[in-house]
């Protein structure tokens, strides 16, 4: 009888802990489209908006903190049209660049099949205390890796 894999839950929030690397703080250069950023907040934010000098300040800016703040201060105006629908997919974009990083890519992938939650105090929507919606994506990124392999072991 094959015994069941014993699936646990990752809760994962600042850079500093044991899964600190599931953070879009981590520090690790990405590219996307291109453009390398130095994390995927970086990233994530600077995709905010579509006026060019607001975009490079948020993509250079020194670092996923002030990326992030600056990205929360966009005006209305500014922000790229229908923003909501379209942060879902962005932010799945972001992270499967970050996940190219073949070191991050095996990490991800020794994480089985637990469920992954970022552990957000405050965050209602990416967080594990809302829609939890940064650890749906990273399981869904590990799916697509998963898959991927399993495709070039097939050929």
């Amino acid at each position: 009888m094959i015994e069941k894999e014993e699936i646990e839950e990752i809760n994962f929030y600042s850079r500093k802990e044991d899964y600190g690397w599931l953070s879009n703080f981590w520090r690790c250069v990405q590219t996307v489209d291109g453009l390398d950023y130095d994390t995927n907040e970086h990233y994530y934010q600077s995709m905010k908006t579509q006026i060019p000098h607001i975009q490079a300040w948020i993509k250079n800016s020194p670092s996923p903190y002030l990326a992030m703040i600056a990205g929360r201060s966009v005006k209305k105006e500014d922000m790229v049209n229908d923003w909501e629908s379209k942060k879902v997919d962005i932010m799945k974009k972001g992270l499967k660049a970050k996940f190219k990083n073949t070191i991050l890519r095996i990490k991800l992938l020794q994480t089985g099949n637990d469920i992954l939650h970022e552990d957000s105090p405050t965050d209602m929507f990416w967080g594990k205390k809302g829609k939890d919606m940064l650890g749906k994506l990273l399981m869904q990124v590990r799916d697509e890796i998963r898959k991927e392999n399993e495709e070039i072991t097939e050929n």
